[in-house]
C-alpha cells in the first residue's frame, strides 16, 4: 500500500499531527535542556536528568500498558496531553521564581518519564487501530517519519533557542505543542478494545498481576519478541552512555549549542527518509529480522567514529547514515509489533517491550557521566559501542530469533480478524 493511502485515512492524519506536534515542541525542550544541564553542571548532571527520567518512567510503564489496554488509547494520549502541557506551565512557574535550573530539571524528568509511561504505549498501540492490517506498514513509516523529522527540527529550534533566547522559551514551545496534540486527539473516533468488551481472558474483571502474566506469556511464546527484548536490555545501556557523551564531544571541539541542536536534528532527518522508505516499501516478514539485526550493529560501529572525527560536516554525515537505519529499523519493529500482537495485548506487550529494552538505563546514563570524568570520553565511546555490538550477535547467529513471524501456540493461536475502524 502507499503511503498515500494511510494519509486518506481521516483519524490516523489528525493524530498524526498532534503527534508530530508534541514531538516538535518536546525536541526543543530536551535539547535546550540537555545543552543547558550539561555546560553548567558536567557530565555527572546530565547523566542525573535521564536517570530521573528512567527511573520514573520504569515503575509506571506496566501499569500504562494495563491501562492503554482496557480503556480507548485515545482517551489515555489525551489525557497525557493535557498534563504535560500543564506540567510545563509548572516548570516555567518555577525557573521564573528563581529554584536551580539544575533541580527544575531533574523534577521536570521525573514528571516526563511518568507521562510517557502512559502515553508511549498508547501512541503505539493506537496507530494499529487507526488503520487495516494492510496499510499498517505505510502508516508506522508515515508516523515515524513525521515524528522523527519534529525531533529534527525541534531539536534545531531547541538548540537555536537555548543561544539566541531561554530556557523558558523552549517550555512555552513544548506547552503550546501539547495543547496543539491534545486538539488534534479530541476530533478522533474512539476505538474500543473488543476482546475486553467480550469479557474473554484479560478482562475487566482480571486483576494486575493475571492480565501482566498473559501478556508475559505471549512474549514467552516468540522467539523474536523475547531476544528482540533482551537484546536491547543490554545495547541501551551502550545507547546512553553514548548519548551522554554527544555534547562533551560538541564541547570537545570548541563547537556551540547551534553544533549540538544541527546534530540532534541531523540524525531525524534520516530517520524520516529511511521511515518513509521503508513504510513505501514494506520489508518482507521473511527477511525482516536478518536486515533489522545486521544494520542495528552498522549503526552501532559508526557512533566510533564520532569521537575521531574533527570536522562538523563528517559528524552530520554520519549523523545521517545512523538516521537512515534507524528510521527502517523502527517502521520493521513496530511493523511487527502491530501485525503479531492481538490487539487486546497490544499495550501490555508495549509496556513489557520498553520495560525490558530500558531496564538499564536509569544506571547507565550516571555510569557514563562518571566514566566520562574518570577514563576520558574516547575509551568510554569505545566501551559503549562494545557493549551494543555485542548485544546484536545472538539475533544475527541464530535464526530462530531473526524471524521476526508469529509463532501460534495453544494458548495464542493466530486468528486472522481485526476489529472494524
Amino acid at each position: 500500500m502507499a503511503l498515500s493511502d494511510a494519509w486518506a485515512v481521516r483519524d490516523f492524519r489528525l493524530f498524526m499531527l498532534g503527534d508530530t506536534a508534541s514531538k516538535f515542541g518536546r525536541a526543543a525542550f530536551m535539547t535546550a535542556v540537555g545543552w543547558k544541564v550539561a555546560e553548567i553542571g558536567g557530565p555527572k548532571a546530565f547523566g542525573m536528568i535521564m536517570t530521573a527520567y528512567f527511573l520514573a518512567h520504569l515503575p509506571l510503564i506496566m501499569v500504562g500498558g494495563l491501562l492503554v489496554d482496557r480503556m480507548p488509547r485515545k482517551r489515555v494520549a489525551l489525557a497525557m496531553d493535557l498534563i504535560q502541557a500543564v506540567s510545563a506551565f509548572v516548570f516555567i512557574m518555577m525557573l521564573i521564581i528563581g529554584i536551580d535550573i539544575v533541580k527544575v530539571m531533574i523534577f521536570a524528568s521525573i514528571i516526563m518519564g511518568a507521562s510517557t509511561a502512559f502515553s508511549m504505549p498508547a501512541i503505539q498501540a493506537l496507530v494499529p487501530d487507526l488503520v487495516e492490517e494492510d496499510t499498517l506498514a505505510a502508516a508506522t513509516g508515515l508516523h515515524n517519519a513525521s515524528r522523527t523529522a519534529a525531533w529534527s527540527i525541534g531539536g534545531l529550534v531547541g538548540g537555536l533557542a537555548i543561544h539566541f533566547s531561554s530556557l523558558q522559551f523552549a517550555l512555552w514551545l513544548d506547552l503550546l505543542t501539547f495543547l496543539i496534540s491534545a486538539a488534534f486527539l479530541m476530533q478522533i473516533d474512539e476505538v474500543p478494545i473488543k476482546k475486553l468488551e467480550e469479557g474473554g481472558e484479560g478482562g475487566e474483571g482480571s486483576d494486575f498481576k493475571t492480565e501482566m502474566k498473559i501478556a508475559g506469556d505471549f512474549v514467552l511464546s516468540q522467539p523474536w519478541l523475547l531476544v528482540g527484548i533482551l537484546a536491547f536490555m543490554v545495547f541501551h545501556i551502550g545507547g546512553a552512555v553514548m548519548d551522554i557523551g554527544i555534547p562533551f564531544i560538541v564541547q570537545k571541539n570548541d563547537w556551540n549549542a547551534i553544533h549540538y541542536g544541527l546534530w540532534g536534528a541531523t540524525t531525524p532527518i534520516g530517520a524520516a527518509i529511511g521511515a518513509l522508505y521503508a513504510g513505501s516499501k514494506p520489508i518482507p516478514k521473511s527477511i525482516r529480522g536478518t536486515i533489522f539485526y545486521v544494520t542495528v550493529s552498522i549503526a552501532a560501529w559508526l557512533d566510533i567514529l564520532y569521537v575521531m572525527t574533527p570536522w562538523f560536516f563528517g559528524i552530520l554525515l554520519i549523523a545521517l547514515v545512523q538516521g537512515l537505519i534507524i528510521g527502517v529499523l523502527g517502521v520493521i519493529w513496530n511493523t511487527t509489533i502491530g501485525d503479531s500482537v492481538d490487539q487486546h495485548l497490544r499495550g501490555r506487550v508495549t509496556s513489557i517491550d520498553a520495560i525490558g529494552s530500558f531496564l538499564f538505563i536509569p544506571f547507565a546514563p550516571i555510569m557514563g557521566g562518571y566514566m566520562i570524568d574518570g577514563i576520558g570520553l574516547t575509551a568510554t565511546v569505545f566501551i559503549a559501542v562494545s557493549i551494543m555490538v555485542a548485544s546484536t550477535i545472538i539475533g544475527i547467529i541464530v535464526p530462530s530469533f531473526r524471524r521476526f513471524e508469529r509463532v501460534a501456540t495453544e494458548q495464542f493461536p493466530i486468528i486472522p480478524s481485526k476489529p472494524s475502524v
